[in-house]
């Protein structure tokens, strides 16, 4: 079942490895979507109405163009990236992922991450660049990663990353 968050301007539907996110604007709904494999976004608005959106909420029945992205029949106006694999170093964990895409003022970037006893450990990646990582552990959540990416802060190599992520899986 999907974590529902909803506001004024938009829904967000989660579930640990899959967003869909809507956003209401003056000139129509537009939308973004990721998965393991493949993120999915309009730089126009989708045609999907608030009142399905609504009934997906309530009901979790989903919306056509929901169904159609789910199975990665994406619309024409929309852009789609194949996503880099899941990091080897997360993988054992079964992490999350999440994605931030350019309209937040982000590089198109997935991050995998996990959240153990109020530590986040996370890898950020640029989508189109994925040799440009960043890899995070500390007390904040998965974004600092992709913040640290985006403005060149430091970040922990793949040895100190390693050292830092709890011992068993």
């Amino acid at each position: 079942m999907y974590e529902v968050k909803k506001s004024n301007s938009g829904y967000i539907f989660d579930l640990p490895r899959e967003r869909i996110a809507f956003m209401f604007l003056r000139d129509g709904t537009y939308m973004m979507f990721h998965d393991e494999e493949f993120l999915c976004y309009s730089p126009k608005p989708v045609e999907v109405s608030k009142e399905e959106l609504e009934h997906f909420e309530k009901t979790g029945e989903m919306p056509e163009l929901v169904k159609r992205i789910k199975t990665h029949d994406f619309p024409s106006e929309c852009v789609v990236k194949r996503l880099p694999p899941i990091d080897e170093d997360l993988k054992p964990f079964n992490p999350n992922r999440k994605c931030v895409v350019i309209f937040t003022g982000f590089r198109d970037t997935v991050i995998d991450y996990i959240e153990r006893a109020g530590i986040t450990y996370a890898v950020a990646r640029l989508v189109d660049e994925p040799d440009k990582v960043c890899r995070f552990a500390g007390k904040g959540n998965y974004k600092v990663a992709a913040v640290r990416l985006k403005r060149n802060q430091p970040c922990l190599d793949r040895e100190e990353f390693r050292k830092v992520l709890p011992k068993g899986v």
